[in-house]
Formats: structure tokens, C-alpha cells, sequence
């Protein structure tokens, strides 16, 4: 049974067709293939076919007239946004969480296609796509994390190594490079007696030790490009001016940001980004819980850590403010580390939207952490 489109739906159609000159067309996107949705206002009909990703692409530049493409947030949206506009076309990134509440119980990639259609006919906020140059900025940011992963499994599977052999060199989490290199060589040496058995560690000795000293080349060498680069944008030298926001968290702010006009507000970045609370609630009871896990996780690592660094030095030294106080009472440590997150991320929309350095008397949000 094909799908029906409500009256709301046809007029909306209608809308972008006659009012905003574009034809909505919502886009199911995959890897090989492309499942392509759109009303046909001649035939009255909803059209719903699949196409290769050569063909669509044909699609794309053969169409006559200006098109709205709706398509899931994935992990070419950002691509396939800024090819749609450099062909005069028009594109909304729409959540999956949001696509979900229009799919049936069946799914396949007609029904998904249908979906979204019908998503993106809907009052849907869509994300904003990233431009190039914040994306490979974000790529620097998640392949350095993979780099430090690689690196601490390193450091984890040498330890155990060492351990096997009688070697202890403490938590393999807090054990530097210097005690695993020391705990191999004096490892070495106790295999003196037995040629073949010093022979075969000598292997493991030198594949651990290159692995180490390649990764940490590979991460210094991303970690100054990152200040390189925030040293010499302005955006960035004014969100580093931030209390807990270094340089390598401010590139990741910006990157993460663009264009500060593509939100409508602080708190919609902060929701971007992953650090608000979820909110939860019946019958005039509301329920504030945890923040998502979803966001821009490398962005949360450096927001988190910054944060954490903010409180304990504000502690240590004596000059949390009353709020803090007040909330380390009743509140887990790191639920009040969360809301500076929060409230860091608020802070610093602000910054970049005003495109000054920060000004603590004239940010109310940063009072409270004074």
C-alpha cells in the first residue's frame, strides 16, 4: 500500500513550491546507493525510487529547477549539503532521533525515504552543516583521540608484557614511557642466559619502542599544528580567553561552532554540543537527569577536562563562588563539572558571536562560578 500524504503535508509542499521556488526531495543516503523520495505535483503521485550514487549525482545536475534535499544526519551529510548548495540546490540535515518518530514499525530504505519526506515537511529543526575547513578540523580532533587510544593501548600491552616477566611498573595508566622502557631493558638483560629467549624479547623490545616514539611523533606533531593554528585565529585567541578554555579547546569550540549565526541562541550550541541535561516530566513533576552521550564527544572530553581543572584549582585556592558552594553540598562533584561544561559552552557562543575577548563583568553566567 503506497503512502498517503495528509492535507498539512500536500499544502506544505505547495508552500515550498509556489512561495520559496523550491521542490522538496528527501534523500535515504547509503554508501552505494541512494533512495530518493519527492511529490510529483503532475501526477499527483509520491514518487519513491533508488538510484547509484552516479546516477544521483546525474540527478542532482540534471534537475531543472532549485530543490530542498532532505537527508539524514550521517556521515556524509556534511558533504552532501555543501555539494547540493555549490549546485544551487538547498539542504536539511535532519536528526535521526526526529526522522525516527515519522518511520513505521517495518523498515527498509522505501520507508525510510518516506520518512524523512515526511520529516522534512514537518516543523523539524535541521542541524547546520559544517563548512571544509571546520570539518578536517574535527577530523584532526578524532583522529588525535585515536592516536592517544593506540598510544595508551600500547602502554597497557607493554605493561602486561612486564607483568608476565615479574616486571612491575605500576598502573599502567599512570606508568610513563621512561619506567616501561626501563622495566624492557632491565627485562633483557635478567634473558642473558637464555640466547633464543633474549632474541625473541629483543623483537618485542624494539616493535614497542617504535610503536611508542611513531605515536607520540604523530600526536605532537597534531598537537602543533592545533596550536599553530589557534595562535592564529582571532576567534580562537578570544575563546581562549576563557576561564578552563586553553587554545587546543578553543580550536575545538570553533571548528565545532562555525558561524555563530547558524543557532539561534547559547543554549542551542550547548545542546549541539552535548553538555545540556536531559528533562524529564509528568503531571507537573520535572525530572533533571544526566547529559546525553550524544554531541561532539572529543569537544565534551576538552569542555570536561577544562572544567574539572577550573573547579579543583577554584577549591584548592579557596575562590569558588557561593554557588559552587552551595551545590558540593547536595551535589556529586562531577554532576557540578557538568554544568560548568554547560556553562562553558554558553559562554563561549557568546564570545565568538560577539567576536570580543571575554569580559567576566559583563557575563552573568561566569558569576556564579567566581
Amino acid at each position: 500500500m503506497k503512502p498517503k500524504l495528509s492535507d498539512y503535508e500536500l499544502a506544505t509542499i505547495a508552500y515550498h513550491r509556489d512561495t520559496l521556488g523550491v521542490n522538496p526531495v528527501a534523500v535515504d543516503v547509503a554508501s552505494r546507493v541512494m533512495q530518493v523520495c519527492y511529490f510529483d505535483s503532475d501526477k499527483k503521485l509520491l514518487k519513491n525510487f533508488q538510484l547509484t550514487r552516479s546516477k544521483f549525482f546525474e540527478f542532482v545536475e540534471k534537475a531543472t529547477g532549485p530543490l530542498l534535499f532532505g537527508i539524514e544526519a550521517c556521515g556524509s551529510c556534511n558533504y552532501l549539503s555543501r555539494y547540493f548548495e555549490s549546485k544551487g540546490h538547498q539542504c536539511r540535515i535532519i536528526p535521526a532521533s526526529k526522522v525516527k518518530a515519522f518511520l513505521k514499525l517495518d523498515k527498509n530504505d522505501k520507508i525510510d525515504a518516506t520518512g524523512i519526506f515526511k520529516a522534512m515537511l514537518s516543523s523539524v529543526e535541521s542541524i547546520p552543516a559544517k563548512s571544509l575547513e571546520n570539518q578536517l578540523l574535527m577530523n584532526l580532533f578524532t583522529i588525535r583521540d585515536q592516536l592517544l587510544k593506540q598510544h595508551t593501548q600500547c602502554l597497557n600491552a607493554a605493561h602486561g608484557i612486564l607483568y608476565e616477566h615479574g616486571i612491575v611498573t605500576g598502573s599502567a595508566c599512570v606508568a610513563s614511557s621512561g619506567k616501561i622502557i626501563q622495566g624492557f631493558t632491565d627485562a633483557q638483560e635478567s634473558f642473558e642466559h637464555a640466547p633464543m629467549a633474549s632474541s625473541h624479547f629483543s623483537v618485542i623490545k624494539t616493535a614497542v619502542f617504535n610503536s611508542l616514539d611513531n605515536l607520540k611523533e604523530q600526536i605532537e606533531t597534531i598537537n602543533k599544528y592545533l596550536l599553530k593554528y589557534g595562535s592564529s585565529n582571532n576567534t580562537c585567541l578570544n575563546l581562549a580567553t576563557i576561564p578552563g578554555v586553553g587554545i587546543q579547546t578553543a580550536v575545538a569550540l570553533n571548528a565545532a561552532m562555525g558561524d555563530p549565526e547558524r543557532f539561534h541562541g547559547a543554549r542551542e550550541f550547548a545542546a549541539y554540543v552535548g553538555v545540556t541535561p536531559i528533562i524529564t516530566g509528568s503531571g507537573g513533576k520535572i525530572t533533571v537527569m544526566g547529559i546525553r552521550k550524544s554531541g561532539i564527544r572529543s569537544l565534551k572530553k576538552s569542555l570536561y577536562m577544562g572544567a574539572m581543572v577550573y573547579l579543583s584549582n577554584a577549591m584548592k585556592n579557596g575562590t569558588e563562588s557561593s554557588w559552587v558552594k552551595d551545590r558540593l553540598k547536595t551535589k556529586r562533584k562531577k554532576v557540578i563539572i557538568c554544568a560548568i561544561m554547560n556553562r562553558l559552552a554558553r559562554i563561549a557562543y557568546a564570545v565568538a558571536k560577539n567576536g570580543e575577548t571575554f569580559d567576566e563583568t559583563r557575563c552573568n553566567l561566569i558569576k556564579k562560578l567566581r
